[in-house]
């Protein structure tokens, strides 16, 4: 069954944390990691956007580094409570942003978003990552990029859904325990010792190293 491309975007240290302490990331991407940043979303169609990263970090979520007359639309996906208006992608996104939520949390999220976002309830009480990228189809969109959290990408790499990662390596040691990973659940992947993905682009500048990744045997990029 076809679907649309998903690329997942992330960043992490040499010892494989993608948050400081804190549970933020600022000042440990260089400029060069953020003009990549916005080349890789420049791209892509869609941005999806978990919730933890817009309360924690409030993103920058629009084109800054590279010159385009279009920039992906920025979806969000909050399976409970809402969020602040005061963050950035509700203010600088050149289009309203898509907002998914539940059944359940539509009435707090309409009463206090309805101004700022498009919102879509998805019936249950979570957020289906197949059921987000059929609806995403359904509204034109086939090139998806995603930049979320461990628990939010955990949820489209453990159903098959992800095609490429970009990922950037940034020279920096934490060595605190518990920090998160890229992605991570409560069990481990089936077959996660399998060679389901091929390094096709590696380059250095300065002193981090960019990455990407593709799934074997994945659909071609749209």
């Amino acid at each position: 069954m076809s679907r649309p491309f998903l690329a997942v975007n992330m960043a992490m240290t040499l010892d494989g944390k993608v948050c400081r302490p804190d549970g933020k990331w600022y000042g440990l991407s260089s400029r060069n990691d953020k003009r990549r940043m916005d080349e890789i979303r420049s791209e892509a169609d869609a941005l999806i956007l978990g919730k933890n990263s817009l309360l924690n970090d409030d993103p920058v979520t629009h084109l800054r580094y590279v010159g385009s007359e279009k920039e992906p639309r920025a979806i969000i996906l909050v399976r409970t409570g809402t969020l602040p208006s005061d963050r950035k992608v509700f203010h600088f996104s050149k289009v309203k942003p898509l907002l998914f939520c539940t059944s359940k949390n539509e009435s707090q999220v309409r009463s206090e978003l309805s101004e700022f976002a498009e919102i879509v309830p998805l019936q249950g009480e979570d957020l289906d990552p197949e059921i987000v990228l059929k609806e995403l189809e359904k509204r034109g969109h086939s090139k998806i990029l995603l930049e979320g959290g461990p628990r939010l990408n955990d949820s489209f790499f453990r159903k098959g859904l992800v095609d490429r990662l970009y990922l950037t390596i940034v020279p920096f040691f934490i060595g605190q325990s518990g920090l998160p990973s890229i992605t991570g659940g409560e069990s481990a992947y089936s077959n996660f010792d399998k060679a389901d993905w091929k390094l096709v682009s590696s380059e250095q500048k300065e002193q981090e190293v960019f990455l990407i990744y593709d799934k074997q045997n994945s659909s071609e990029v749209r």
